[in-house]
């Protein structure tokens, strides 16, 4: 990746952070209220898909600072995986009326 100066709110960075976060948000809300056995994970399909989408970010994060690969975690990266989670989640509800 190219060096992006920190000035910089909006990088290419933080666009496919926030893209795969939301594609993956979108995906797991649909796919956790078509869930026919587990009618309690429909009902709270939007904060457990918040909720792993944040972690699943953290821990990404976690996981660069603590391997020694030469690759380093970022908060901005994080932030811009929960606007992604949240975004997508947004996304999903507002169309569920054209999938249902």
């Amino acid at each position: 990746m190219p060096e992006v100066p920190p000035w910089e709110l909006i990088s290419f960075d933080t666009a496919a952070h926030a893209f795969v976060f939301l594609v993956l948000a979108a995906l797991s809300y649909f796919s956790s209220i078509r869930q026919q056995r587990y009618a309690s994970r429909r009902r709270y399909a939007f904060g457990l898909v918040l909720t792993e989408g944040i972690l699943l970010g953290a821990f990404i994060e976690f996981l660069q600072v603590t391997m020694d690969l030469g690759r380093h975690g970022e908060w901005s990266d994080l932030i811009s995986d929960g606007i992604g989670t949240v975004a997508g989640l947004l996304l999903a509800r507002a169309s569920r009326r054209w999938w249902a």
